[in-house]
């Protein structure tokens, strides 16, 4: 036996860790807090316990915050606390402040007896009040092995260590988060022997913890926010930036939950303008190995949000081939929305993407990509986030306003264009755009309907259109596209109207994509999306770019699904684009009239006209009788055909006898 092992009984050493566990839960002691009062925000260097979990060195250097001003700490080195035990470090230092928390050591070397060594430099672990939290280590190794895995970091991951025959298993936890009496709590590096058994049990580098905000004010930009089913907030946006600035963190961990960040950074600059970039998300319930490719498992890589000072925003992905893993598949996110379904059918998760929510301050939320679990188990998650406000740009010039007797510019007002499967020209074109138009002037167009033909897929009933200097509207009884697909529309009584004091769209009611639209006036902008599907409907959608306007009563665009773009009811000042015209026939020189013509018919050469053509028959029965039948004729040619090819097949055949009769 080994000099100061000690012989290993499996039932006693069971009972210790029994005993110490109980212990230490019983008395509600956490080993990096001994007083009553919780500080806010705390963090240290270095804690060792022995095998009975007694301190074998206390949490140092120790600092601890709960009002005034920052408290910082620091202590050169820590030495070795047990023979044939190695625990060194360097450059231990610790910071406590209302923000946040965080430690850091220069180096260590630990080797505990009979166990292969363990070393590592730069090691910083750092948590915030809103509950975010981030590890690194410039090294870490094992027996002189690199282990780390920067990857890993942000969800932590574990390395065993070779079996001792004396003193049994070792583990190092790397990234350890828990939530500890309502803090966050974060652990760089724990080395963890066999309760009750190991001379050293436990040796815990780099601790910071935090007690989180009650109250998260949103930010002007953040990164990752997860939300836990029961509504608690478990990142509330971080990191983040208020105001102009940048923000970058290498690892984002929601504390007691499964879903991590890593490489995320958020910017807000002076011209109004945001962005933000996610490396890779992971939220991955199922810790098998397998549960990356479960149905519960969301995993997006190379995300980025762009947000002009406009307010307009962009979404991309690294790769769009494997970027969004949800559902159990990698999914489109050429989309504005993905639902998943389970197998009978139902649904269970759905994805949005570039998601813009207006706020009841007049604000827009737009959101690169939200995440949500109908089924209430897993957290949501918003990914790069930011508020825009109209605020945000410099004020526009001031313009006088319209009085009763302002006109317009000229515009063009029409029932419906399509292109894609359906296409439609611009039907009933109402054209006010005429030099020198006085107000009284007006251009109206009316009649019965407008469809796509015998694909029934786009109707248009009732139509008038009208567009003068002072108004422009367009009335349609009723809207009929897509029937009995996910994409069908029925409303009735569609009125656009452009005035000089602005646009209005109301209907008589209908739905949309299965969404109920309830009678009377359409707020600009309003969107409805098809689950599935790219589809995007837009009612009393307007655009403007410099004088020009477009305002569009129900805009279906599915460009990226069907190919078909379809407006109904358009008022707008670029000019419809034109009908697409027959190619016409290429004329024909002057043929000689025939002279032996029976009958005065009057026909003479040229194309043949539409009152032109007579029934076969008839024409038929006009032809003079020649005694010969065409169609005979040609029966009598290929009986001849026929004759020829049977008396050459003969001719062979006899050929070929008399060569073997020879």
């Amino acid at each position: 036996m080994i000099r100061g092992a000690r012989p290993r009984f499996p039932s006693v050493r069971a009972a210790a860790a029994v005993l110490i566990a109980a212990v230490l839960m019983g008395t509600g002691m956490a080993p990096a807090v001994g007083a009553s009062t919780v500080a806010r925000t705390s963090a240290f260097g270095i804690q060792m316990l022995d095998a009975d979990g007694g301190t074998l060195q206390a949490p140092a250097p120790l600092s601890e915050w709960s009002s005034g001003g920052t408290v910082e700490n620091s202590s050169a080195s820590t030495s070795d606390v047990l023979r044939l035990n190695t625990t060194q470090t360097q450059g231990l230092t610790s910071r406590a402040a209302s923000d946040g928390a965080q430690a850091t050591i220069a180096g260590g070397t630990f080797q505990l007896r009979e166990r292969v060594p363990v070393a590592f430099t730069g090691l910083r672990a750092t948590c915030a009040t809103d509950g975010s939290t981030s590890i690194a280590f410039d090294t870490l190794t094992v027996d002189g092995e690199d282990v780390l895995d920067t990857g890993k970091l942000a969800a932590g991951y574990t390395v065993s260590l070779p079996m001792s025959p004396t003193w049994g298993s070792t583990r190092l936890i790397i990234g350890e988060r828990v939530v500890d009496r309502g803090r966050v709590q974060v652990t760089a590096l724990r080395i963890e022997g066999e309760a009750g058994w190991s001379e050293i049990w436990r040796v815990r580098l780099g601790v910071a913890a935090c007690t989180p905000t009650t109250a998260v004010a949103p930010s002007l930009v953040s990164g990752v926010t997860v939300t836990a089913p029961g509504g608690g907030v478990l990142v509330p946006g971080a990191p983040h930036v208020d105001a102009e600035g940048a923000v970058q963190a290498q690892n984002v961990r929601s504390a007691g939950s499964a879903s991590s960040a890593t490489d995320v950074a958020v910017a807000h600059a002076a011209d109004g303008s945001s962005s933000v970039s996610i490396g890779t998300f992971r939220q991955v319930p199922d810790t098998s190995s397998v549960g990356e490719y479960m149905w519960s498992a969301l995993r997006v890589y190379g995300l980025t949000l762009d947000v002009a000072a406009d307010g307009t925003s962009r979404v991309a992905f690294r790769d769009t081939g494997s970027a969004v893993f949800v559902n159990g598949v990698w999914i489109n996110t050429g989309t504005d929305l993905y639902t998943g379904l389970d197998p009978n059918g139902a649904q269970r998760v759905r994805v949005h993407f570039n998601e813009r929510v207006p706020q009841a301050d007049g604000s827009v939320l737009i959101t690169a990509l939200r995440y949500e679990d109908l089924t209430g188990t897993y957290p949501a998650v918003s990914l790069g986030t930011v508020r825009w406000s109209p605020g945000t740009t410099p004020e526009p010039t001031p313009q006088p306003t319209p009085s009763p007797s302002a006109t317009l510019p000229p515009r063009y007002a029409f029932a419906v264009d399509a292109v894609g499967p359906s296409a439609i020209a611009p039907a009933f074109v109402a054209d006010r755009g005429v030099t020198g138009a006085t107000v009284s002037s007006e251009a109206r167009v009316s009649g019965a309907n407008v469809t796509d033909g015998y694909a029934g897929q786009v109707a248009v009933a009732g139509i008038e259109t009208s567009s003068s200097v002072t108004r422009s509207s367009v009335v349609l009884d009723a809207v009929t596209l897509y029937p009995g697909t996910a994409l069908a529309v029925s409303l009735t009584d569609v009125r656009l109207t452009v005035t000089p004091d602005g646009a209005t769209v109301t209907t008589g009611g209908g739905t949309v994509a299965g969404q109920t639209i309830a009678a009377g006036a359409i707020a600009p902008g309003t969107r409805i999306t098809v689950p599935g599907r790219s589809a995007v409907f837009t009612l009393n959608a307007q655009a403007t770019t410099g004088d020009a306007q477009t305002v569009v009563a129900l805009d279906l665009d599915d460009r990226r699904g069907l190919g078909a773009h379809v407006r109904v009811g358009v008022v707008t000042a670029d000019a419809p684009a034109p009908a697409p015209q027959p190619t016409p026939e290429p004329t024909r020189p002057p043929e000689p009239r025939p002279t032996g013509s029976s009958g005065g018919s009057g026909l003479t050469p040229g194309p043949i006209g539409k009152d032109d053509v007579r029934p076969a028959a008839a024409a038929a029965s006009r032809l003079a009788t020649t005694g010969s039948d065409t169609s005979a004729a040609a029966a009598l040619a290929v009986a001849g055909c026929l004759i020829v090819v049977a008396g050459g097949a003969a001719t062979v055949v006899a050929r070929m006898r008399r060569r073997r009769e020879a």
